[in-house]
């Protein structure tokens, strides 16, 4: 679908635009067209220099590749939304696909929203970055001339049960970061089987805005990339979460504030992420094994303070150890996981201006989120939409963490009675 957006004129200063839809046969392409400034409002101020009105065009390209295993032009994109952030004019701009009344400079700009496709619910989220509006760039200049724009590929990715539900990683002063803390929720309506789950920190470690260069065969937002893999073992059936039931997975499972008044205590943790230090092992929590590690530090598992990115994942096949990949002209190994897979993810930025930083792909986590420093000893936790009839909460997922999560004073487990699952270790010690 194009959509285009013509002014016709000027009503009080605002901008009258008309909308024009054409229906492509091959691939679902969506022009969002905008236009600042109105020349007729400019005409009775005599020494005021005239503004020339400035259109731009963002292709937004639906790759259903993973879905269909072909292209599908059926796929429907009613109700995306866009957002336009020119980070260095604090100035953004939210509205329904179509955006006017931009100032010119930089943007980041970010599209999301939620379909329904044959029965299941998918999440359309991408962004680009960097994009210059500073000068016409017509429909005609994009497609029919082949005048490059910028492009935001969309991966449809599936609506899943389970989800982060507060992360806590900046550490607390004075810099201590043993505490780190990932509590993850069942916000569906069935039992899910934690076995053979896999909790991924994602490359680049630090949010940067250098983004890695992968080998042209694994295509564009067909994979992201695994620095470390830690993966829940199991038969089958061994760990049952029940909605409304979390699980937490920790750096270190202990009473914190013996080390630091100022932290916290997770000794009741489901799992540990025990990277081989016999000093630092909880005997009383079961270590999570980590599946890939190119280079493991076997004194600690420590993600940035600044912020990282995270995903969880199952795979439909069993796990293959050598599903690895290399950046360009590197030689560190990074283990490939699939669009298809991913269940839910997050981007933690330095902070809420970061997002030229955004390091991982739109179908993860189509914003991001932030506590805003370091060793600050806040968390972010996802907003509560309402409850169920047990009590148990149900949580805000729109697969956009900007608008999804909240910053929370001080970490705290299980904070809005989420039940604990009867296999944990914490109700059986």
């Amino acid at each position: 679908i194009d959509i285009n957006i013509s002014p016709i004129g000027c009503n009080g200063g605002a901008i009258i635009v008309r909308y024009q839809y054409t229906i492509k046969k091959i691939n679902i392409v969506l022009s969002v067209l905008f236009l600042y400034s109105c020349i007729d409002q400019m005409q009775d101020a005599g020494d005021a220099k005239k503004v020339t009105p400035v259109r731009g065009t963002v292709t937004i390209q639906v790759n259903t590749g993973f879905v269909t295993k072909a292209g599908d032009p059926g796929f429907p994109t009613e109700g995306l939304r866009a957002v336009f952030n020119n980070f260095s004019e604090n100035f953004t701009k939210r509205g329904i696909v179509s955006i006017d009344s931009l100032i010119p400079g930089i943007y980041s700009v970010n599209v999301s929203g939620k379909v329904d496709y044959n029965g299941q619910d998918y999440y359309l989220n991408g962004a680009v970055s960097n994009v210059s509006i500073f000068e016409d760039i017509t429909e005609e200049d994009a497609i029919e001339n082949n005048k490059k724009v910028p492009s935001i590929n969309i991966r449809p990715a599936k609506v899943g049960p389970l989800c982060f539900r507060e992360i806590y990683y900046c550490g607390v002063t004075p810099y201590y970061f043993r505490d780190q803390t990932y509590e993850i929720y069942n916000n569906g309506d069935e039992v899910f089987y934690l076995d053979s789950l896999c909790f991924a920190q994602l490359e680049p470690n630090v949010a940067t805005a250098t983004l890695p260069v992968w080998p042209d065969e694994d295509g564009v937002d067909n994979y992201v990339y695994g620095i470390v893999v830690w993966q829940i073992s199991g038969s089958g059936k061994d760990y049952p979460l029940q909605p409304g039931e979390s699980f937490l997975i920790v750096q270190e499972a202990r009473d914190h504030r013996v080390n630091n008044a100022s932290s916290f205590d997770n000794s009741m943790a489901e799992w540990e992420a025990w990277s081989g230090n016999a000093g630092r092992d909880n005997p009383e929590v079961p270590n999570i094994a980590y599946v890939f590690w190119d280079k493991p530090n076997t004194m600690q598992w420590l993600t940035s303070v600044f912020g990282a990115a995270f995903c969880i994942y199952k795979m439909d096949t069993p796990f293959d150890p050598n599903n690895w990949q290399t950046q360009v002209n590197k030689t560190q190994r990074f283990m490939k996981i699939a669009a298809g897979d991913v269940m839910d993810g997050v981007e933690l930025l330095p902070n809420m201006f970061s997002f030229d930083m955004k390091r991982i792909p739109g179908f993860v986590d189509a914003g991001g989120t932030s506590v805003g420093a370091t060793y600050c000893g806040k968390s972010v936790c996802r907003k509560v939409t309402g409850y169920r009839e047990d009590g148990t909460p149900l949580y805000q997922d729109t697969n956009n963490s900007t608008d999804d999560f909240e910053v929370m004073d001080q970490p705290m487990i299980r904070r809005n009675g989420e039940k604990v699952p009867a296999w944990s270790p914490a109700l059986n010690n």
